[in-house]
């Protein structure tokens, strides 16, 4: 169809058509918010964790300290706080969680201090909740997608879903033996040139955690549970028994274990 009368000025067909496809390409733009039950299949909180968000790790092993010595939570708050668990926990409150959304209290040490002793409490608060209640879907956890995803250090990862908000509450369903998020568990924030975060990258500059504790970590997911300690182990079980992700893992390694030789 002509797109100009015979006077030469566009015809209504053609502003129709050009505003339509301003509209596509504003929508692909544009954030959408999907419900997991749209989606209506589970999403594996290990892959969520690994390799980007080791702060994941840290916040599960706190719940489970919690778990296992809610009593001396209790009754010696500072015995409680010096366990390894929890100094780890305070590294991740410290420098990623307040650095990037609160960076006013690194700079005040009383403020930083009471700040993290009522975050150890809502965590507690939580995890009580959730075991006494159950998880309210009515609040859930929210991912993240791109399109497309961007590579964040290099590191190109293969997965459709990263971790976002009400990683609180995905460590405590995880610690209570849930492996995968149910539909009507998660929504997912899809956004145009998606750059995740790489709080692993973060935590090995910042926490006591050595080479063998992250090549643990990386093999736990990599080698489907399996815990390796050398790189070289690693890359040989994931060229034989995943090596569709051994491309990924190498990008994943190019950028994290210089920072242990720097140590």
């Amino acid at each position: 169809m002509d797109t100009c009368n015979r006077s030469g000025r566009r015809t209504a067909s053609y502003w129709r058509s050009l505003i339509g496809k301003m509209q596509a390409r504003l929508s692909q733009s544009r954030t959408r918010l999907v419900p997991g039950r749209h989606l209506g299949h589970t999403v594996d909180i290990d892959r969520l964790i690994c390799p980007l968000r080791y702060d994941l790790r840290v916040r599960i092993d706190f719940i489970r300290l919690l778990s296992q010595a809610w009593t001396l939570y209790e009754t010696d708050l500072d015995q409680f706080l010096d366990r390894p668990e929890a100094k780890a926990y305070y590294v991740w409150f410290r420098d990623v969680a307040c650095a990037r959304f609160h960076p006013e209290l690194t700079r005040d040490a009383p403020r930083l201090a009471s700040a993290f002793v009522e975050r150890v409490h809502d965590t507690a608060r939580l995890w009580r909740s959730i075991q006494t209640n159950g998880y309210n879907p009515a609040t859930p956890i929210r991912l993240r997608a791109g399109d497309p995803v961007r590579p964040v250090n290099g590191k190109i990862i293969q997965t459709t879903y990263y971790a976002g908000d009400g990683c609180h509450r995905m460590a405590c369903l995880y610690v209570g033996g849930q492996t995968q998020l149910l539909p009507e568990q998660y929504e997912v924030q899809i956004q145009p040139n998606f750059r995740p975060l790489d709080n692993t990258s973060l935590l090995i500059r910042h926490l006591p955690l050595d080479a063998t504790g992250y090549l643990r970590f990386i093999s736990g997911f990599y080698c489907a549970g399996r815990e390796l300690d050398t790189a070289e182990a690693i890359r040989s079980h994931v060229a034989t028994s995943r090596p569709e992700l051994l491309p990924e893992l190498d990008t994943v390694f190019a950028f994290d274990l210089p920072s242990f030789s720097a140590q």
